[in-house]
């Protein structure tokens, strides 16, 4: 769902001359799985109503309509000309946790998107559209692991938050962050302070 709505908007930015900002907010829980995955799309109406019409042609359905058939949920927020389209609760086809005892590596396998028009690139450059689409899309990425990240790409780190800003075409790449697997002994030493304070209580009431 994510590449192909990307797909068409890289498309239609060029076509119809509209600017887009997608933005992900994903999060990792400790069990190395994704516990939120949203996207946010801010574009004009112009833009939004072809890209409905091109979905529409190829599979029968809205955008709306496609992310409802597909278990999520969809919101839109106009604003004049405006509009910022919210799509949350659906599972991304292209990012994927790899989990073991030392490390949780997050990928997000967004850069396969800029990746559209490789076949055509001498063509488009004939017309000058390759510097057109360069300022047409900008994506903004923010991720949370469950430990503090230790390797990533990220243009910004901070704790086991990273940021992605890539403000034009070119600079369109692949997500990727890695942290340690938190570890269960505070948890569990925690739990056993507990039990050892319970069993100690039962045997000095004993006593008495």
């Amino acid at each position: 769902m994510k590449k192909m709505i990307i797909g068409l908007v890289l498309v239609l930015v060029i076509l119809f001359s509209g600017c887009v900002t997608m933005s992900y907010d994903a999060k990792v829980n400790s069990s190395g799985g994704i516990e939120e995955y949203n996207m946010t799309m801010d574009t004009n109406s112009y833009v939004y109503s072809a890209l409905n019409s091109q979905m529409l042609e190829e599979d029968g359905e809205s955008l709306r309509d496609g992310v409802i058939s597909n278990g999520g949920e969809y919101k839109e927020v106009w604003d004049g000309d405006k509009v910022e389209v919210q799509v949350s609760g659906l599972t991304s086809e292209n990012a994927s946790v790899e989990k073991d005892k030392d490390y949780i590596v997050y990928r997000d396998q967004i850069g396969t998107l800029g990746d559209y028009d490789e076949n055509e690139e001498d063509e488009e450059d004939l017309f000058g559209m390759n510097e057109a689409m360069d300022s047409a899309i900008q994506i903004h990425y923010y991720l949370e692991m469950p430990n503090e990240i230790i390797d990533s790409n990220a243009d910004y780190i901070e704790g086991n938050k990273a940021e992605w800003h890539m403000l034009n075409s070119t600079s369109i790449r692949d997500v990727y962050a890695k942290c340690e697997t938190p570890s269960l002994l505070p948890g569990m030493g925690l739990l056993n302070c507990v039990i050892i304070f319970l069993i100690m209580a039962f045997i000095v009431k004993k006593k008495f």
